[in-house]
């Protein structure tokens, strides 16, 4: 059965992916976020977290890009991580995201805005959990991440199914191995996302990729 709280937030599979909009949707909606992700079986930033726990020691520092209320970042602490900074559009997610204590800093930066204002190499690793979504170029994305991590570091993301196919990321991927950008390139197959979201169900699915980058 599908929770109550799918109608609440309709519009989640196919909302705009301006910036504006997309800052507007998750304020709105950041006061009881974390209880419609637990509601729909949300389980992604776990996931994330131990992929990027298994490829880095505790003491690395990590960035949690598009870190939202904070649910990547709390994830992150339970696998032995205590140094994560997070950026969002969402200046109210950000918000909450403070008070989880997750994180030493939280900057609001709007993504699609790129390069980021981040200098080079700054982090051994870097998680993003349900963002890529709204971040429509996938190659200049990419390449910005690799950028933010040091050489040796991971890159944890995940990527709608249907938008890995429409976006092209294998060929992407596969681009930036070529260009010597980053190696080491894991793809899981298609694996459910919001199982209880009456949008998505098991009709739209997530892969979980991560990369090292050179």
């Amino acid at each position: 059965m599908k929770t109550s709280d799918g109608s609440k937030h309709t519009g989640l599979s196919n909302l705009s992916r301006k910036s504006i909009d997309v800052a507007k949707y998750y304020d709105d909606w950041a006061s009881d976020y974390d209880k419609s992700l637990a509601d729909w079986r949300y389980d992604a930033p776990d996931k994330i977290a131990s992929i990027v726990r298994a490829n880095l020691t505790q003491e690395s520092r990590i960035l949690d890009a598009g870190c939202g209320t904070g649910l990547c970042g709390k994830a992150l602490v339970t696998s032995g991580f205590t140094s994560i900074d997070g950026i969002d559009v969402s200046q109210r997610s950000l918000e909450v995201a403070r008070g989880t204590n997750a994180y030493e800093n939280l900057r609001a930066i709007d993504m699609q805005a790129l390069p980021l204002p981040i200098s080079d190499d700054q982090y051994d690793g870097l998680a993003c959990v349900g963002v890529l979504t709204y971040l429509t170029d996938s190659v200049g994305t990419l390449r910005e991440f690799s950028r933010v991590v040091k050489p040796g570091g991971i890159v944890a993301i995940t990527q709608r199914n249907d938008l890995f196919a429409e976006r092209g990321f294998p060929d992407i991927l596969s681009e930036l191995v070529n260009e010597g950008v980053i190696a080491r390139v894991h793809t899981s197959e298609p694996l459910s996302y919001l199982p209880e979201n009456e949008e998505f169900t098991d009709q739209i699915l997530v892969r979980y990729i991560d990369y090292t980058v050179v």
